[in-house]
């Protein structure tokens, strides 16, 4: 998978975490819009891409290398959701 294709579907992950109410409300772009990108009718165009990344600023250096350096604040959904799950664990076995 090419690395274009990768970072596409990570801005399309957090696509998927955000309502389209939200994004329309914030942005200033159509609902309609908003879900025939999210249905992947229309390509992403630059204005989405930069607006999901004023949204989830603590993705960026993921959306664009896949990686993630939690010490400088960087991580990724998948990151924060094992972090969540490791928290509740342990304060779940007090």
């Amino acid at each position: 998978m090419s690395i274009e294709v990768e970072q596409e579907n990570r801005f399309y992950l957090l696509l998927d975490m955000t309502s389209l109410d939200r994004l329309a409300k914030e942005s200033g772009t159509k609902y309609s819009r908003w879900d025939n990108i999210k249905r992947r009718k229309i390509r992403m165009g630059a204005y989405e891409a930069g607006f999901l990344m004023s949204i989830y600023p603590q993705y960026a250096l993921w959306v664009g290398t896949g990686e993630v350096k939690p010490e400088i604040g960087q991580t990724s959904p998948a990151y924060d959701e094992a972090n969540r799950n490791l928290e509740g664990r342990s304060t779940g076995s007090r």
